[in-house]
């Protein structure tokens, strides 16, 4: 979180699996209510109650591990057009 505060960021790629206290949808729903930075989530898998608790927090994408370069970037240009 400290380092999203100091920079300048266009897009955060969020893995919902993180190493300490909070997991990628709470980071994510920290970070969408501190800033208006669009957020996509990375996930290996995607079950009913990870998409539950991922639309809490306004996500503009999904992408599913392992990916193409070409769907990322299909992501991308998506929000670009916002």
């Amino acid at each position: 979180m400290k380092k999203i505060e100091n920079e300048m960021l266009d897009l955060v790629l969020m893995d919902i699996v993180l190493k300490g206290e909070m997991d990628g949808i709470e980071t994510a729903n920290k970070i969408r209510s501190q800033s208006n930075i669009p957020v996509v989530y990375l996930a290996s898998h995607v079950d009913d109650r990870f998409l539950k608790r991922a639309k809490t927090t306004e996500p503009f994408g999904f992408v599913v591990l392992p990916f193409q370069e070409d769907e990322l970037n299909d992501v991308i240009e998506s929000i670009s057009v916002i």
